[in-house]
């Protein structure tokens, strides 16, 4: 389970055409529909009309760009030394 008892649901950062809809714990049958809705509109339409999926963001706990180390796509991948 994530830390904040949210799922991940949304675009991974970095990596074009690949999303996420995990971490529902215990309530990811009674949630299905409504995140197979909001997952399905963000795929095909480029946004979730149903659901803000903003809070759910699979980046929220992803570090900021601190200008240093090597970068990945505009993504930090750690230090060089």
């Amino acid at each position: 389970c994530p830390p904040d008892a949210k799922p991940y649901m949304g675009k991974i950062p970095g990596y074009e055409g690949a999303y996420i809809n995990a971490g529902h714990n215990c309530w990811g049958i009674a949630w299905a529909p409504a995140c197979g809705l909001s997952m399905a509109e963000l795929i095909l339409e480029g946004e979730s009309q149903s659901i803000n999926l903003d809070p759910f963001s699979p980046s929220r706990f992803t570090r900021k760009v601190s200008g240093r180390g090597r970068k990945r796509r505009g993504e930090s991948v750690g230090e060089q030394w």
